[in-house]
């Protein structure tokens, strides 16, 4: 990958490019005349409004057992309208009020529209005036509402709409990804053909997308930046059937800025070969036990236990208003219970908590979740969340919560989420200590073995059929842990069983405080990050998109919890083919 120097950082005085292209100049253009001409009779004018064209260059191809699915370019061009009325205390955000009526998306939702690849400079102004008159009209329309429903209530959170920060002229340039159909098409089939070697495995798929995004943003207080990302990802999943019909699964994700930044072709084809081993052995495997005791997360499956169950609530979100009692019951469970923890212990003292967008390697290794600027055009900068266990603050957009008045730089797409996110501890062990210290508990608590978990699914790249598993626990508006990869009894011997479909029961915050021990060393693992958002339905904020959901990097060490419950699964599951696979029929 390359390093942070590729990007460029250029004041209003250099004279960016893109402000003298046509997009840009259609922009400013009809944001000046809306902001001179923008006003119902006797109603508010808009405090604020923002323009965000996201255009998308790319393809995406797959493949099963050696044969091509689809083949599918992607273009498009992307206008996100955000329109604000009232002031920066109390505007027409942060309230959710049922649709009864109007036409077209720009109303619905604010302002999400679909603008011509082509530079027609009137067409382009036409879209943009449209999508703009939309998105006020249902702006005052959500005004008026949200103060109708605030002379019934007693407000007792003063907590501005929007925060004030300094405008900034910012560009992030990288070098477009070279797109080669021919090219990604050889690669899918090559891959995907190694799981004819595999009969073990019912179901499989080999993905690779390759996207230029090219974003430019501008709003009526000064900001303006302009964006070049390209990405590239690899996926490749498996599933499969155990004997009595429970399903397993793997995956390996690999991302990039291009094809030619991915692991090689012998590394993915390694890959491909141990979800292959995996599945095999699995169906092979004993089903978990009930066990309540020792567990101890490595490797990939630390990164995703944190990942899914303790980082969402690092991420200030905030409930928004209705005027509709069932939508307040459901909406109840968007904030996040940490922003009344600030100052409190949420992690063992030994561990700390960073997000830091502005790097570009972490133990020599690339991180994909690095940026300079955010989605609202604030700069990315280091935020220390957590440090010797308290919790300091938490990463946030210009939509504020309670306690914290500034943007830490972190929106990106939906709402605010992590980058690079890295875990430090003091007092770390080495893998044999750790290991030494998980079994001494297991003897202390009586069990005859302790449960380690070497791999977790993902919700976004969990797939069988080609359909998504995500899952959302709408009684606590928290994500659940996806089961277990792969788990192993481990016996006081050393001795190490694998067993399948271990699922880890729900997590609560204060389980992560009694984190016993953790290693020395960090796995740095990239995934899909998915908060437990109930998204702000005044407006969509669009942005940069990538397959599974923007990517984060996690750095995080082993943990060993000294007491938690592994259950199987409960309920029905489909039974296994009658007949076996045709392709291994013999």
């Amino acid at each position: 990958m390359r390093t942070i120097t590729g990007f460029l950082l250029l004041a209003v005085s250099c004279g960016l490019h893109a402000q003298d292209s046509v997009l840009t100049r259609a922009m400013k253009d009809e944001m000046a005349r809306s902001l001179k001409q923008l006003q119902l009779e006797n109603l508010d004018k808009p405090y604020f409004i923002s323009y965000r064209v996201a255009e998308q260059r790319g393809r995406n191809v797959s493949a099963t057992f050696g044969a091509l699915l689809h083949s599918r370019e992607q273009s498009s061009r992307m206008l996100t309208v955000e329109v604000r009325v009232g002031g920066y205390q109390l505007d027409n955000t942060n309230f959710f009020a049922p649709f009864m009526g109007g036409t077209g998306v720009a109303r619905m939702w604010g302002g999400t529209v679909q603008l011509p690849l082509e530079d027609d400079y009137k067409e382009l102004r036409r879209q943009i005036w449209l999508a703009t008159d939309g998105a006020y009209k249902k702006a005052l329309e959500d005004l008026s509402k949200k103060r109708a429903a605030l002379q019934n209530k007693t407000r007792t959170d003063e907590t501005p709409d929007l925060t004030r920060e300094q405008p900034a002229v910012l560009s992030e340039q990288w070098p477009p990804a070279r797109i080669v159909p021919a090219e990604m098409e050889r690669l899918v089939k090559e891959f995907s053909a190694l799981f004819k070697e595999m009969p073990d495995v019912a179901h499989s798929s080999v993905s690779l997308s390759v996207v230029n995004t090219a974003t430019s943003y501008l709003n009526s207080e000064g900001f303006f930046f302009t964006r070049l990302r390209p990405s590239a990802m690899f996926l490749a999943s498996a599933s499969t059937q155990a004997g009595e019909g429970m399903p397993l699964h793997d995956f390996f994700a690999a991302y990039a800025r291009s094809v030619e930044e991915l692991p090689s072709r012998e590394q993915l084809a390694a890959r491909i070969r141990s979800i292959g081993a995996n599945l095999k052995s699995l169906r092979a495997a004993s089903l978990v036990e009930q066990y309540n005791g020792p567990v101890l997360f490595e490797g990939q499956a630390a990164a995703e236990l944190f990942a899914q169950a303790f980082v969402p609530n690092l991420v200030a979100t905030r409930r928004p208003l209705s005027d509709n009692p069932g939508f307040e019951r459901y909406l109840a469970q968007a904030e996040n219970p940490f922003v009344d923890k600030i100052g409190a212990r949420v992690l063992p003292s030994m561990l700390s908590v960073t997000d830091n967008p502005t790097l570009a390697q972490y133990l020599n290794l690339p991180l994909a979740g690095s940026y300079r600027m955010d989605d609202e055009g604030i700069a990315g900068r280091e935020t220390r969340l957590v440090e010797n266990g308290i919790l300091k603050t938490l990463l946030s957009s210009r939509d504020p919560v309670r306690g914290i008045e500034h943007s830490s730089g972190s929106l990106r797409g939906q709402g605010a989420m992590p980058s690079n996110l890295i875990v430090t501890s003091e007092g770390g062990l080495s893998q044999p200590e750790l290991r030494a210290k998980f079994l001494e508990l297991v003897k202390q608590r009586g069990r005859e073995y302790g449960i380690l978990v070497r791999r977790l699914g993902n919700p976004a790249l969990k797939s069988q059929d080609g359909q998504s598993l995500f899952m959302f626990d709408s009684s606590s508006g928290e994500l659940r842990v996806e089961p277990a990869i792969l788990a192993y009894k481990v016996f006081p011997d050393g001795r190490e069983e694998l067993v399948r479909n271990a699922e880890i029961a729900a997590l609560s915050a204060a389980t992560f405080k009694e984190i016993v021990a953790v290693s020395k060393e960090q796995t740095v693992y990239t995934a899909p990050f998915h908060g437990r958002a109930v998204p702000n339905f005044s407006y969509y904020m669009g942005g940069e998109t990538s397959p599974g959901g923007p990517p984060a990097t996690f750095v995080v060490p082993a943990l060993l919890f000294e007491d938690l419950t592994v259950n199987k699964p409960r309920g029905e599951v489909p039974k296994p083919p009658v007949a076996m696979h045709p392709y291994f029929e013999k």
